[in-house]
């Protein structure tokens, strides 16, 4: 056994080590991220990283083979930070908080084995690695929100009469939709990585790689608004015959090669030049004993073991009964499907009338990654018959009014209930439940929904009493009482 660990290893033998280790302990996390790449047009270029590392690696290896090999066992503290933050993820189905632990745990491998000289001459390799991650769809509602914005402003500066409900722009002989695919967010998420990768081979003084990083932020959201403007302009000039179905985004991506072509050629201009090259002493000798490498990677290895292990572990609960939330609020067998929300896969759902009002409720007894209460696919009102026009928070609940393409208005209350929290706030209901994963328990919940037609101010006045009187209610006694 000394003799094994006496061996040399160089620099590349250990970056595939912990390459392969990394991949082999979270493979279900890296192939379900994978998938998103495959899947998802805004996350596509994902694919793009793992070479584009390989090349910066290889673009500076002269120095970094040179360079000495000594593990920083202090970066096992934060390793197990990220592991906690990924068992957080992992038991409450959290898509983003597993992924972004997944592909920040190799960074932090890589730092606690090679040690600080080589982390810092690989700084930018780690980061960009990052970019791995299918992140920034939350932006979504509030790139629509600017893209309307900026497109309403834009058509009333030329002059043309136009109308805004919520989403809705309506141009004489047309309406037009602000979507998701509308919101700029493939443009902005493919700009900022570009973006970053240009500043860090373009330039070497911070102050212009910050500059251009915000210079790639920024554009991006303007020439969506111009994009979005021109298209509307286009479809109204001609009459709708134009730039009203597929080939919009045609328009789209060439409109964003136009852009990305300008944002280079613009910091092409004060590019750096390269720095000279220092002369690396040929008597340097990377090989360092195999014990050296051993005594980090095998400590990561195990914290991850464990944190696996305790995974596992916490995965065999008991699920809980469904509550009677019939008997509990006393329902008339009678409900609008217009409006209606869409939860994926629930344990059970429930829609009726509820004093005048529309009600429904969707519960869950744990969450699965196709089976959970707080999801980007679960919608709270048919988001393809109505779009949102105001929001309202308040005290345990949360108030919406909505208006369907006919015109119609509805009003809209809602709040999520858990064992330990009653919330209309998505993120405070998802660390909620990862605690609750993480001690062992059920992730069980409800969404409550009520909503009711308003056609004035005395409407929704009433509306808006009833909900306060519906939220007041104390509803985790109905979970709480079925555990």
């Amino acid at each position: 056994m000394s003799e094994v660990l006496g061996k040399k290893v160089n620099l590349l033998s250990i970056l595939l080590l912990l390459f392969a280790t990394w991949l082999v302990l979270f493979w279900d996390s890296v192939m379900a991220t994978a998938a998103i790449w495959e899947r998802s047009e805004t996350f596509a270029h994902c694919f793009l990283i793992l070479p584009i590392c390989i090349y910066l690696l290889h673009r500076d290896w002269s120095a970094l083979k040179h360079l000495p090999i000594k593990p920083n066992l202090w970066l096992l503290l934060p390793l197990l930070a990220i592991l906690i933050f990924w068992l957080f993820g992992d038991l409450a189905h959290i898509a983003a908080i597993e992924q972004l632990a997944t592909f920040l745990l190799l960074p932090l491998m890589c730092w606690l084995v090679l040690g600080n000289q080589i982390a810092l001459r690989m700084w930018f390799v780690l980061f960009f690695w990052m970019f791995s991650v299918p992140e920034g769809e939350f932006l979504i509602p509030a790139l629509q929100e600017v893209t309307a914005d900026f497109t309403v402003m834009a058509i009333q500066l030329t002059g043309i009469p136009v109308y805004r409900e919520g989403l809705y722009i309506a141009v004489p002989g047309g309406l037009f939709e602000v979507a998701v695919a509308c919101s700029g967010i493939r443009y902005l998420i493919a700009s900022l990585t570009l973006g970053c990768l240009f500043a860090y081979l373009t330039y070497y003084k911070w102050h212009k790689r910050v500059l251009f990083v915000l210079f790639s932020l920024v554009l991006p959201i303007v020439a969506n608004g111009i994009r979005a403007y021109g298209i509307v302009m286009i479809a109204y000039l001609s009459d709708m015959k134009h730039a009203t179905g597929a080939d919009h985004l045609v328009y789209g991506w060439l409109f964003f090669g136009v852009v990305i072509f300008i944002m280079f050629s613009i910091g092409s201009i004060w590019r750096d030049p390269e720095p000279r090259s220092e002369e690396v002493e040929k008597e340097s000798n990377p090989a360092v004993p195999l014990k050296t490498v051993v005594t980090g990677w095998l400590s990561a290895v195990v914290l991850i073991l464990v944190a696996e292990g305790y995974n596992i572990t916490a995965q065999n609960i008991n699920y809980p009964a469904a509550p009677d939330i019939q008997s509990q609020w006393d329902l008339e067998d009678v409900s609008n499907s217009s409006w209606q929300p869409v939860f994926q896969n629930p344990g059970q759902e429930y829609a009726g009338r509820y004093q005048q009002s529309d009600f429904y409720a969707v519960w869950y007894a744990h969450s699965t990654e196709d089976s959970k209460l707080i999801s980007s696919v679960n919608q709270l009102y048919n988001r393809s018959s109505w779009t949102r026009i105001n929001s309202q928070a308040q005290s345990g609940y949360q108030l919406l009014e909505i208006s369907s393409l006919d015109g119609r208005r509805r009003m809209l209350a809602y709040s999520y209930v858990t064992p330990w929290l009653q919330s209309p706030s998505n993120i405070k209901v998802r660390l909620t439940q990862a605690l609750q994963a993480l001690a062992g328990q059920p992730q069980q919940g409800m969404a409550l929904v009520i909503s009711r037609l308003v056609e004035n101010d005395e409407d929704r006045k009433a509306f808006r009493a009833q909900a306060k009187a519906f939220f007041d209610e104390n509803y985790q006694q109905v979970l709480n009482g079925s555990l």
